[in-house]
This record gives C-alpha cells, structure tokens and sequence, in this order.
C-alpha cells in the first residue's frame, strides 16, 4: 500500500480512539404537540366566539 495512504489511515485510527472516550449525554427531544384549540382559534374573533359558547355550555350544565 502507498506509504502516504496506509500514514493518513493511522492518523484517522489514533484520532477515532481518542475521540472514543468522550460520551456526550443524548439530549431529550422536546416532543412538539398541537392541540386542536391551536389549529381551531386563529384570531380574535375565533377566541371570542369559543368563550362565548363555552360560557354557555357550563351554564346550561349547572
């Protein structure tokens, strides 16, 4: 094997085995969840109307 290839192939291994001891900690993942109040409510007057029929839901429960 060329000489200059099989010195690379050994600086590549030496940096591999040193780089072998460090263990980063897995990061958790922030799980992204969306509602369907988010998907349903895009303005003002969407929120409004939804408090509106929710007041009248719980009255009517009472």
């Amino acid at each position: 094997m060329n000489q200059n290839i099989q010195h690379k192939i050994d600086q590549y291994k030496k940096v591999a085995q040193r780089s072998q001891g460090s263990n980063p900690k897995p990061m958790q993942s922030k799980s992204v969840r969306v509602d369907g109040l988010a998907q349903v409510i895009r303005s003002q007057k969407d929120a409004e109307n939804f408090m509106a029929e929710l007041k009248s839901i719980v009255k009517r429960a009472q």
